[in-house]
């Protein structure tokens, strides 16, 4: 089932971002201060302040956390599609352009390129001090999320 309207809903992203953080697991461990600034439909803007924890050996935001945004970037931008459940990741592709520092901030702004019937395809790119940081690619199975009794799709 592909929906056919979509009820926006600003409240669902927050919702699914809360879902996320409250469930215990990795996304609360590292990502707690995550915060969503704006949505509208298929796209998200969020933001978070890079601690310490965030940090690799060389003092620079380790890549796995990135590519962790990106995962939870992607799924926010479905969500702001209307779905509450949004799928299951089949692939994650990032690249690595500028080091960030402890202390700094770092903009979200992920989209929904296609929503399908079985598969969404996102882009989040991720920015900090106005430079493009990182740029990712997140796909998901989404065929069982249509199914959730918590969508907000018609």
């Amino acid at each position: 089932m592909i929906p056919t309207a979509v009820a926006r809903s600003p409240e669902l992203v927050q919702k699914v971002l809360k879902s996320f953080l409250s469930a215990g697991g990795y996304d609360s461990l590292v990502l707690p201060g995550l915060k969503v600034v704006h949505s509208s439909e298929g796209k998200v803007s969020a933001e978070f302040q890079v601690e310490k924890t965030h940090l690799n050996r060389l003092d620079s935001v380790h890549g796995g956390l990135l590519a962790t945004v990106v995962d939870i970037g992607g799924s926010l931008a479905i969500a702001s599609k209307g779905l509450f459940a949004t799928g299951v990741s089949t692939d994650i592709n990032i690249s690595y352009i500028s080091g960030v520092k402890q202390g700094e901030k770092i903009q979200v702004e992920a989209r929904v390129d296609k929503l399908g019937k079985t598969l969404a395809f996102t882009t989040v790119e991720l920015f900090s001090q106005g430079r493009l940081v990182a740029l990712g690619r997140h796909n998901k199975f989404v065929a069982q999320a249509y199914k959730h009794p918590e969508n907000l799709i018609k």
